[in-house]
């Protein structure tokens, strides 16, 4: 949407986090009246704040709706709506874009994907400004870089109109089943990344994106003839380019997402051995398979991040099982447990706690599986922990890998992985 077309329009902002936020400051900068829908303890002085509770007479109001990504399009309340509902990355996209934009997506790696390439296109001299679902609002980005790289969520590019020069997918497994009203609506929402993008990089190895994705005008990686990996080692066909020894990043599966960002990088032109002298520095990011080393008798590894049970089943492989005490649960997201049910059970920690609101629909999994390895529910986060620090034998590493939202117990991943740490430090 042009911001010429929202001249003299009854406009309002809806949902009034991050991106509700800068939308706001976008708007004033425009010099666009609007009215900002939002709760009373988010009320803003600076700008006229309606707490009614939002319903169809209250967005009817309005002619245009600046939705935050977070609010589902697929409710009755948006469904029957009559105004035009836009989106803040919409508005940039229309009317900021100026550069070149590299737009990653993917169920599981995205951010550390994101940050990587941020990192080395820093490295090798590009400006660039890293934006989207990783913290930035896009909307509050000038254009005057190399580079924007976007993290973009799926609810950022059901109505996002993205339109990047580059447009990556790193992987596709059932995910925000309850925003998109079912997986098949989250699996065609998130491939729209790639409807308008000039180059569309793709993950040969992942089963649900090639099942969905049909044509030749795609780059892959994880294919023999580009980048892919074999055993601890990234190849770009025949040659080695680097070992899972030589970086700081945890587990195999980091190995895949170097190999879609060097092909990110190969497609702009950059030199491959400089780019790899860069990956070797980059260190993993905090709360996604964040290694705390030692903590009193044990080790320690927080993966917060984990909110899926398919990133839950990565992590494990990044560990010796029989030397781990792994932790999981958290909001009942309506994941289906029993792909993990039965993977664990076939190849499970020395000890797996349970706990969070989904906790006794997974132990239930692992009942109807008669399941013979040590497992255990929990109160809470914080009992789950305790239990794992008096019971893990001394050496072994207890990995919190929930494979859940943290919403039931905390704000966010973040949270709970500071909960975590902190928990950790004040009990061992």
């Amino acid at each position: 949407m042009k911001l010429s077309e929202l001249k003299n329009k009854n406009i309002a902002i809806w949902g009034f986090g991050v991106e509700g936020q800068a939308t706001a400051l976008y708007l004033v900068k425009k010099k666009l009246p609007f009215t900002v829908l939002c709760r009373e303890d988010e009320i803003n002085e600076k700008y006229p704040c309606l707490t009614d509770q939002v319903d169809v007479n209250v967005l009817n109001q309005f002619d245009v709706i600046i939705k935050s990504p977070g609010i589902s399009p697929y409710t009755d309340l948006v469904q029957s709506c009559h105004a035009v509902i836009t989106s803040p990355t919409a508005l940039w996209f229309s009317n900021e874009k100026k550069t070149k934009v590299i737009a990653v997506t993917g169920t599981k790696g995205k951010s550390t994907t994101v940050s990587l390439l941020a990192h080395i296109l820093k490295s090798v001299g590009k400006s660039i400004n890293l934006v989207g679902n990783i913290g930035q609002a896009l909307i509050s980005s000038h254009s005057d870089y190399d580079y924007i790289v976007l993290e973009a969520s799926s609810f950022q590019i059901y109505d996002g109109n993205i339109k990047a020069d580059i447009a990556l997918i790193t992987n596709l497994f059932p995910e925000h089943v309850d925003w998109h009203k079912g997986e098949k609506n989250y699996f065609s929402d998130k491939l729209k990344i790639l409807e308008n993008a000039n180059s569309k990089i793709i993950n040969a190895n992942n089963e649900r994106l090639m099942e969905k994705v049909k044509g030749s005008d795609y780059l892959y990686f994880n294919i023999d003839s580009g980048f892919h990996v074999k055993h601890d080692t990234l190849y770009y066909k025949q040659d080695k380019i680097v070992n899972l020894s030589e970086i700081q990043l945890i587990g195999r599966h980091n190995l895949e997402n170097i190999g879609a960002v060097l092909t990110v990088c190969q497609k702009i032109g950059l030199n491959i051995s400089e780019c790899v002298e860069s990956i070797k520095s980059f260190k993993p990011l905090q709360h996604r398979l964040q290694n705390l080393g030692r903590t009193g008798r044990h080790y320690a590894i927080n993966d917060s991040i984990a909110t899926t049970p398919i990133a839950t089943l990565a992590a494990m492989q990044t560990v010796d099982l029989s030397k781990t005490t792994l932790l999981i649960g958290g909001f009942d997201r309506g994941h289906d447990w029993t792909e993990f049910a039965e993977s664990i059970n076939k190849n499970p920690p020395h000890l797996l706690l349970i706990s969070g609101q989904n906790a006794q629909a997974i132990f239930r999994h692992l009942e109807n599986l008669n399941a013979q390895f040590n497992y255990k529910l929990c109160e809470n986060l914080e009992k789950a922990i305790h239990f794992a620090l008096l019971n893990s034998p001394i050496d072994h590493t207890i990995l919190m890998s929930p494979g859940a939202p943290s919403f039931d117990q905390f704000k966010s991943y973040i949270e709970r992985g500071e909960f975590f740490i902190n928990t950790l430090r004040v009990q061992s």
